[in-house]
């Protein structure tokens, strides 16, 4: 019976594999963080405001969004374009995976992120609104120079975890035939059979990626806290409009 073993030299091989690629994982990450973040604020001001007809399609699309995973969201919106294409007799290998990975990421960002940017912008207190509005300000200068800069430490932590949440996610992308870092670092073991350094190397990386924006959402939160400091008396509205 042989003992485990464990080659440092191609686990930091391994490591140097995984950082080639880490612009795969900027992209299936970055990408569906922004959109993901557009349309969640989106599906927010949607179910805030109470949209006519709206609101009851936003609950759905969250609750949808929510529950299936998004592994079982590809293989739906892959299947489904296949479909499409062969009904219109089009050449299924035209199907762009990459963009199918980034859409379905996308979707599924924003059904996690309007929760957490509805729940920031309901912790701004309703007088604030009052107070806006009788000042004179319309909706669009209360969410701006009001409620949007008193809710930035809420969405600020929220918004970091869900960008925590698509980075890990993006391993998932594998199903389409994307090589992302585990791919990547699992070809290099053929005929090696070294797997546990290329794992070990894999989840170093996105631990390390994970310290990083935890990091970076701490910062910018106490900035945010920083500013709210400041009052309303020092905000743009007032330099722009007093």
């Amino acid at each position: 019976m042989t003992g485990i073993s464990f080659d440092p030299a191609f686990f930091l091989t391994e490591i140097s594999v995984a950082f080639s690629y880490l612009p795969v994982v900027a992209v299936l990450s970055i990408i569906p963080l922004f959109l993901g973040l557009i349309s969640g604020t989106g599906l927010a001001l949607v179910n805030i405001y109470r949209v006519k007809y709206a609101q009851s399609l936003a609950r759905g699309y969250v609750v949808v969004m929510r529950s299936i995973p998004v592994l079982l969201q590809m293989f739906i919106v892959y299947y489904g374009m296949q479909a499409v294409y062969g009904s219109f007799g089009w050449d299924k290998t035209r199907i762009n995976k990459f963009l199918i990975v980034l859409i379905v990421f996308t979707l599924e960002a924003a059904g996690f992120l309007s929760e957490g940017i509805r729940a920031a912008l309901t912790s701004v207190d309703s007088s604030q609104y009052e107070a806006s509005h009788s000042v004179g300000m319309t909706r669009f200068h209360t969410m701006r120079y009001v409620v949007i800069p008193q809710c930035f430490p809420v969405a600020i932590p929220v918004i970091g975890s869900s960008f925590i949440g698509i980075i890990k996610g993006s391993s998932t992308a594998y199903i389409m035939g994307i090589i992302e870092m585990i791919q990547g670092t699992s070809m290099k073991t053929a005929g090696n059979y070294k797997y546990l350094e290329a794992y070990c190397a894999v989840a170093v990386i996105y631990w390390g990626l994970t310290i990083l924006i935890e990091q970076i959402t701490r910062f910018a939160e106490r900035k945010a806290v920083q500013y709210m400091k400041g009052g309303f008396e020092k905000s743009d509205y007032n330099r722009k409009f007093a």
